[in-house]
């Protein structure tokens, strides 16, 4: 549904969403280390993310330095997504030295977002990111709520990890840790 904010001519869409947040585990060390070695490789990442995204019929809402995000209406396709990302990147640092791996962490969350134009806010953004930032490198977290709304088959070895407190959520999370599973 469409609305105008009082006193602003923005208009505003509540819709339902799933944010992928995907971000680069070390990326400041490796910066310090090899700057230029580091971006080249962090822009093929996204390069494949990005079309990983578009393949899963979700949009890109921004790249900002390391971090991807991603909004999705399919539950099922952003955690397929999520996985295929983490498969893709997998794949690509074999043969690589640990110090030269992108390896990313990402987080998924699923719910009612305010959409101004291309961009989205909301506690399913804040959440998403906030999954992410608690994922160990490789991994993806997903929030309750999406594994409730997901095929229990994408779900196969996710480990529970409890309810959580994150930094500026008023809220215990309950969440999930996959890996991505060759084959």
């Amino acid at each position: 549904s469409s609305e105008r904010n009082r006193g602003s001519m923005l208009a505003v869409e509540r819709k339902r969403a799933t944010i992928l947040n995907a971000d680069v585990a070390g990326y400041a060390r490796m910066m310090a280390e090899d700057a230029l070695s580091t971006i080249d490789s962090l822009l093929d990442c996204v390069q494949r993310l990005c079309a990983l995204v578009r393949l899963y019929g979700g949009r890109v809402i921004d790249t900002t330095g390391d971090n991807l995000s991603a909004e999705f209406r399919d539950e099922n396709a952003a955690l397929q997504c999520a996985l295929e990302m983490q498969l893709e990147l997998l794949h690509r640092n074999v043969g690589r030295s640990p110090a030269k791996r992108m390896r990313f962490r990402i987080g998924l969350h699923c719910g009612e977002v305010l959409g101004v134009g291309e961009r989205v806010f909301g506690d399913v953004v804040n959440v998403a990111a906030r999954l992410q930032s608690s994922a160990d490198p490789d991994a993806v977290v997903v929030s309750d709520a999406l594994a409730e709304r997901t095929d229990p088959a994408l779900l196969k070895g996710g480990v529970e990890r409890g309810a959580q407190h994150f930094k500026h959520i008023p809220y215990a999370l309950r969440s999930l840790s996959l890996l991505a599973q060759a084959g």
